[in-house]
Formats: structure tokens, C-alpha cells, sequence
């Protein structure tokens, strides 16, 4: 009834607060026009774009979809691979779905932030201080202190 294929690699690398995309080719093969509805599945879902989601195809027809990911650059993006699908529903064939699968990598980055507490010492003798340390990178940091 149709074809559904991933163009390029299927592995694919982005640094978070920028984005990169991949294409995907539909093929509608049946003898009937077709309205096909594509989204993403899997833990990239959040930040992953699919541009057009919807595509209408003639008997033999093709389009290509365009799926961005562009994870935010922030803590909430873990540094790592994800795994995701692109999945492709029928409107005819309601009952049939097919889903393309790849990988994303986000890359690792750092961003640190301390804080001496309490900014102002009072009193003229020795005085305690705390120091905060904020991690707003995507992976974890191991920080020492002298």
C-alpha cells in the first residue's frame, strides 16, 4: 500500500540550543489517493518538529517529510542517544501504521554557576561561608573545592 523510508543516516548528532533534521521519503502505492498523518514517537517527541505532518498523495505518488530535532540547551535534555521513530498512519488504511526507526545523539556540554553565601561578611572576627554550585549543563559534573 505504501512505501516508508528514512533518507540519509539513520544516526544522526545535534548540540542542544541548535537543531538538525533528517528526510523522510513517503510513497503512497495503492491505487487510491491518501492523506497520510506523520509524527514522531519516543523520547524526542518533546522537541522534535515534523514539517508537513500531513501529506495527501495520488496513486503512486511521493513527498518528503522534513523532521528537525532541536533539543533545548538546558538541564532538561540529558547528554546522550535517543532513540526515535517516525511513524506514518494511513488515512484509507486506518488500521495499518508503518514507523521508520533512527538514533539521535545530544552532545554533552557544562554550565556552572557558584555562588559565595552569604555575599557580605558582618562582624569584624572569621565568618562561615557556603558555597553553591548550580549544574544547569545536560550532564553531570564532578566539582572539588580547595
Amino acid at each position: 500500500m505504501t512505501a516508508f523510508s528514512l533518507l540519509g543516516a539513520g544516526s544522526l548528532v545535534v548540540e542542544p540550543g541548535t537543531e538538525v533534521s533528517c528526510e523522510v521519503l513517503v510513497r503512497n502505492l495503492s491505487s487510491v489517493v491518501d492523506q497520510f498523518s506523520i509524527d514522531v514517537v519516543g523520547g524526542t517527541r518533546d522537541w522534535t518538529t515534523v514539517e508537513p505532518r500531513l501529506v495527501n498523495l495520488m496513486p503512486g505518488g511521493e513527498a518528503t517529510v522534513r523532521v528537525v530535532f532541536a533539543p533545548g540547551r538546558g538541564p532538561d535534555v540529558h547528554a546522550g542517544e535517543y532513540p526515535f521513530g517516525v511513524r506514518m498512519q494511513s488515512r484509507e488504511y486506518a488500521d495499518l501504521s508503518a514507523v521508520v526507526e533512527g538514533h539521535v545523539e545530544v552532545t554533552a556540554f557544562t554550565s556552572l554557576d557558584a555562588e559565595l553565601l552569604p555575599t557580605k561578611r558582618r562582624g569584624s572576627r572569621k565568618a562561615k561561608y557556603q558555597l553553591a554550585v548550580e549544574n544547569s549543563g545536560n550532564t553531570p559534573v564532578r566539582i572539588e573545592v580547595e
